[in-house]
């Protein structure tokens, strides 16, 4: 089961106004991604692309091999239904290694951690500007068929290390250890982080989905 939510200490949950600010901002950007669930029914899964954020700024710094993290956030709700339904989250970590001459690329997802080696800047960005398969929701969350859309955040280098620690953190704790659902005390606290500014970042890219 996906693993939707938890406990940030400091970190607390934006007013409603804030948040639905927020959302209308990502809803003024729109494109396409694909949902699909697995061969069992019980993971629903999202595929999309935004190598956009990785603009020629960024890649003359990547040129130069300074470190690079790249933070997508999603937020999964149903049409016509405010409260959101699960969150998701990938990090993408990029180092140059003078002696291999290549990049490291440390991607993580929900349950999830793959590291490659990557030699060209092409590569990088086939790795780190996109979201391949990643876990969105369970069936406690959503069922098949059911439609649903994303609003999403992505960060280049975001300033808060805390924060990227704790989101590793829980991406990186095993399935099938619980879920959050409305109602839940975790539930506004991780939805408020999602929905919030996590930090200050070199750049950031709000959009949402059709459903």
């Amino acid at each position: 089961m996906l693993l939707t939510f938890m406990t940030l200490s400091g970190v607390s949950p934006r007013p409603a106004h804030a948040q639905d600010k927020d959302k209308d901002e990502a809803k003024e950007q729109r494109r396409r991604a694909r949902f699909h669930w697995d061969a069992d029914k019980k993971g629903l899964y999202m595929s999309v692309s935004f190598t956009d954020i990785v603009d020629d700024e960024i890649q003359k710094k990547l040129k130069r091999g300074l470190p690079t993290t790249i933070v997508f956030t999603g937020t999964i709700y149903r049409p016509g239904v405010k409260e959101p339904i699960s969150t998701t989250v990938q990090t993408c970590k990029i180092t140059w290694h003078v002696w291999k001459e290549a990049y490291r690329v440390e991607i993580t997802q929900p349950g999830s951690r793959q590291r490659r080696w990557v030699a060209a800047l092409s590569g990088v960005l086939r790795r780190c500007g996109k979201a391949r398969s990643l876990l969105v929701a369970d069936r406690s969350q959503a069922s098949p068929g059911q439609a649903v859309y994303a609003v999403t955040k992505v960060q280049v280098n975001p300033v808060s290390d805390e924060v990227l620690k704790q989101l590793k953190r829980w991406v990186s704790r095993p399935s099938g250890t619980g879920t959050a659902a409305p109602g839940d005390a975790l539930f506004s606290t991780f939805t408020g982080l999602f929905l919030q500014r996590i930090g200050k970042a070199e750049k950031e890219l709000n959009f949402s989905t059709p459903a």
